[in-house]
């Protein structure tokens, strides 16, 4: 599976290359709002009965449609015998009807590109699918804080919470 990592990446990179032109492209010629924003995130994950905390970053490209924001991001779980590294494509719908600014309610599915390096044994690679749903608030200064919840339907933790920051 080794063999496989460095297509993979590369896949990855050229999926989130397409889909920052896409996004830009579409929110330009529909009048969609194109804000591109770079925030953290950490939180718990269990894993197939692995428990870790993760880290990584996000990188919210603006809306693809009225309401549908594509936010990518990558994450590293560490402990429970293993490092987990995730490249997930996160495409959300802003609940916009049931709460109005400052506060967003959203949900969608992520796809995603794990790798599984466990502490003993072969690492793994995987493609998976998430279910996620999130609470985030924009703060005075345009800063967003954000929870966010998310369950495995294919090959992804069985349960993960995230907390992040979007600086700009």
């Amino acid at each position: 599976m080794r063999h496989l990592r460095p297509l993979a990446i590369a896949l990855a990179l050229t999926s989130l290359l397409a889909a920052t032109t896409f996004a830009q492209t579409t929110s330009e010629s529909q009048g969609i709002q194109s804000n591109i924003a770079f925030g953290a995130r950490s939180g718990y994950t269990n894993w197939d009965g692995v428990d870790q905390i993760h880290f990584g970053a996000h990188l919210k490209l603006g809306e693809v449609f009225p309401n549908v924001h594509f936010t990518p991001n990558v994450e590293a779980g560490l402990g429970g015998g293993a490092t987990i590294i995730a490249i997930n494509g996160d495409l959300a719908y802003s609940f916009t009807e049931f709460v109005t600014h400052p506060w967003n309610v959203y949900g969608g599915g992520s796809f995603a590109l794990n790798f599984i390096n466990p502490d003993l044994g072969d690492s793994d690679t995987s493609i998976g699918l998430s279910a996620l749903l999130g609470l985030e608030r924009t703060f005075a200064n345009e800063h967003q804080g954000m929870v966010e919840m998310r369950v495995g339907v294919m090959d992804g933790p069985d349960f993960k919470l995230t907390f992040g920051y979007t600086l700009f």
